[in-house]
């Protein structure tokens, strides 16, 4: 049971799309705090933090 070794070119493309997905997640999240915040205090959300 060897694992198989990628090459440099396929570990930077998945490394690229896990950060695109990363992103696109954090988009949607703040998207939906704001709108919640604003929802429950009437007020725009001036920041956003997520880890």
């Amino acid at each position: 049971m060897a694992k198989e070794r990628i090459t440099h070119k396929e570990a930077l493309a998945k490394f690229q799309a896990a950060k695109d997905k990363k992103h696109d997640c954090l988009r949607q999240l703040e998207k939906s705090m704001k709108e919640i915040y604003k929802k429950h205090t009437g007020k725009e959300a001036e920041t956003f933090f997520a880890l």
